[in-house]
């Protein structure tokens, strides 16, 4: 039963509440009650959090929310955001759903198992739109600077509305500035093509579902409705705050194959964006600007450090993602070997023996001393950079490669890294 029909029949789904309870009772993330609620369900665990008997940091988490509150107060409070949820069009979507974006999630796992701090992933999502398909294969951030520049504000539009054009979705936070370019410039594409049955864009906010902020964006965010997705972690009424926007943007990172920084200064929020996208495997890209401009200080930075790719326009982002044209998408065709009964990472003398041919390839690409970025690494092995993550992946987890930081190195088997356990 959808929450719409629920809410007219006075009844609502026992899992919904409990997520709903949950978003309420704890400000994300919450690595601690999210491992909770995937261990025991959303119900299980929401009744242990009402009656106080979880687990001691499950009730750290909860604690300032929920201790001395009725539950039946509690419980009365789930139901009515999933009813305000409702009365602007959302819905509220947690992993069992159809519609949860799995694959943009699943990233927060490896963060976690690195030990990055704040990595913890959402307990479920406010959506108000369209589906959240498309993510993060065929989705791009674009963020930057709310006090833009006629400059950024053109680079971001533009970047936007090809991007949006050759089938990409545009994912910001709906601010001022960069996010507002790049949300109605992907939206133009509607315009060209009314009938445009996919999803153009998404905004991640850092406020309730029922609420817009800016204020002035209402609008924007209504139509980005229409023809793309709004999401929200918070529970409907919740205000935005400097702490969430810091938090919302590892959403905004995770939904995208890339994070493009268009213009950001020194201290600019955008800059922990990339710093997200970067934790979680996602490419890092940053638009070079005017060197009189501060706000084009921080890409700047982003480059010299060879943090983020340097890209001018959606051709360089369709490029070193490996997709082309509107819709295509360059992808590598596995060939059998000769050692495919061979273990990687077994032989010292012959550590890619078992690989398939691309990720030996990317193993091959590594420099034979120090270490070296995704960037060279798709440069070097001639790989779209989809594929080399994706090799990158599968390196670390035989013990061929190693991360640290923006930088990856290779392991050779003979000095005595053994190969990563599952589970």
């Amino acid at each position: 039963m959808s929450i719409l029909s629920a809410e007219s029949s006075g009844e609502l789904e026992p899992e919904r509440v409990a997520l709903a309870g949950l978003l309420r009772a704890c400000e994300p993330p919450s690595a601690a009650l999210v491992r909770y609620v995937q261990g025991h369900g959303p119900e299980a665990a929401w009744q242990a959090v009402l009656a106080r008997r979880a687990p001691r940091a499950v009730l750290s988490a909860t604690a300032a929310r929920v201790d001395g509150v009725d539950p039946a107060v509690l419980v009365a409070r789930a139901e009515a955001d999933l009813v305000a949820a409702a009365r602007v069009g959302a819905r509220l979507i947690g992993p069992p759903d159809d519609q949860w974006p799995g694959a943009a999630v699943s990233a927060f796992a490896g963060a976690m198992a690195r030990g990055v701090r704040g990595a913890g992933p959402p307990l479920a999502l406010y959506v108000r739109g369209r589906p959240l398909t498309g993510l993060p294969d065929r989705a791009v951030t674009v963020v930057g600077s709310r006090a833009s520049s006629p400059y950024g504000t053109r680079v971001a539009g533009e970047m936007a509305y090809e991007l949006a054009r050759a089938g990409s979705v545009v994912v910001s936070g709906a601010a001022f500035g960069i996010d507002t370019a790049a949300h109605r410039s992907a939206l133009q594409v509607v315009r060209s093509a009314p009938d445009e049955p996919r999803s153009v864009t998404v905004a991640v906010l850092a406020c309730g579902i029922d609420r817009a902020y800016p204020e002035a964006n209402r609008d924007l965010l209504d139509l980005i409705a229409r023809h793309g997705s709004v999401v929200s972690e918070y529970p409907p009424g919740t205000v935005p705050a400097r702490h969430r926007f810091l938090v919302r943007n590892r959403l905004i990172a995770a939904f995208g194959a890339a994070t493009v920084v268009v213009e950001a200064g020194r201290r600019s929020g955008t800059l922990s964006t990339a710093a997200a996208a970067e934790q979680l495997g996602r490419m890092v890209m940053a638009v070079p600007g005017p060197v009189t401009s501060a706000m084009s200080v921080g890409c700047h930075l982003l480059l010299a450090d060879r943090f983020a790719q340097l890209v001018t326009g959606a051709d360089d982002v369709l490029t070193a993602l490996g997709r082309t044209g509107r819709t295509g998408r360059l992808e590598s065709r596995a060939v059998p070997g000769p050692h495919d009964g061979a273990v990687p990472g077994e032989d010292p003398r012959h550590p890619t023996d078992g690989l398939e041919p691309t990720n030996a390839r990317v193993y091959d690409a590594f420099p034979t001393r120090g270490s070296t970025s995704v960037h060279e690494l798709v440069v070097e092995s001639g790989l779209p950079a989809a594929t080399v993550m994706g090799a990158l992946a599968v390196l670390q987890l035989h013990g061929l490669a190693d991360q640290d930081g923006p930088q990856w190195r290779r392991v050779r088997p003979d000095r005595g890294t053994p190969p990563r356990q599952i589970g």
